[in-house]
């Protein structure tokens, strides 16, 4: 063997030696290196982990067993009633359900019907423009139509009232009118030898829009009932006072 060769064999061997001293020396601390080398990141793997435990935990836990339960909706409104709909009219005519307003008619309201009372006190204004003019009597102030047929309503010349009896006609300012519909009996009861009946519309005037007269408003008094066994419990009529501010009933004031 050449000299250099057995040089190389001879360091060769003195370096596994001292790399065999070391690691009797050092074994724990390349073992921990080893394992920090192959470990995976536990850290990194932390967050995720996290993030999803309080998620499923949301999922999987039932509700606290005193939370209330959740509200129920409203229920639906009720669509209103043909009644309702019949007496309804805008606020410049001061509807006033369960009242009949005195007051001297100028039509015969018998013979004059309308579909609602909104129609009527449109008739009322109606008659209010073109009646309350000087010489106006005679001159149509409205087209009334009922029942497919149409009429045409002219200014009175003349009026009557319990007040005052047969004297020049004035301008309507109040109106009553006969909302019962046909599927409720057709009829507005009063103390009088007609039957009334439904889509009637009386065309009045009176001195105090503002403070209309009611010869019958509300309920009708037990006492009254038991002398009419016909009356209804409630007034079956309603009427309307053509003012620009709200009104005050002046009533009732029954007619025994």
């Amino acid at each position: 063997m050449a000299p250099r060769a057995a040089q190389a064999m001879i360091t060769a061997a003195a370096a596994l030696l001292l790399i065999g001293q070391a690691m009797r020396h050092r074994p724990l601390e390349l073992r921990r290196q080893l394992r920090e080398v192959d470990a995976p990141a536990v850290g990194a793997l932390e967050p995720a982990a996290s993030a999803v435990a309080p998620a499923a935990a949301r999922r999987s836990s039932p509700p606290p067993a005193n939370r209330p339960p959740p509200p129920l909706p409203p229920p639906a409104p009720r669509p209103p009633s043909e009644l309702a709909l019949r007496s309804a009219a805008d606020p410049s005519c001061n509807p006033t359900p369960h009242a009949g307003f005195s007051g001297g008619s100028l039509n015969w309201g018998m013979s004059f019907h309308v579909g609602t009372a909104q129609e009527c006190c449109d008739a009322c204004k109606a008659h209010a423009r073109v009646c309350g003019a000087p010489g106006a009597g005679g001159r149509v102030y409205l087209n009334r139509s009922w029942e497919g047929k149409v009429s045409a309503e002219r200014c009175a010349k003349t009026m009557t009232s319990n007040e005052l009896g047969t004297h020049a006609a004035q301008a309507c300012n109040v109106f009553v009118f006969c909302p019962t519909p046909p599927s409720a009996g057709g009829l507005c009861w009063s103390n009088d030898v007609w039957n009334h009946s439904s889509g009637e519309c009386w065309l009045k005037s009176q001195a105090a829009p503002q403070r209309p007269h009611a010869g019958a408003f509300g309920a009708y008094p037990d006492a009254y009932r038991k002398k009419h066994r016909t009356a209804p419990e409630k007034v079956q009529w309603m009427s309307g006072a053509l003012h620009p501010g709200p009104v005050t009933v002046d009533g009732p004031h029954w007619h025994w």
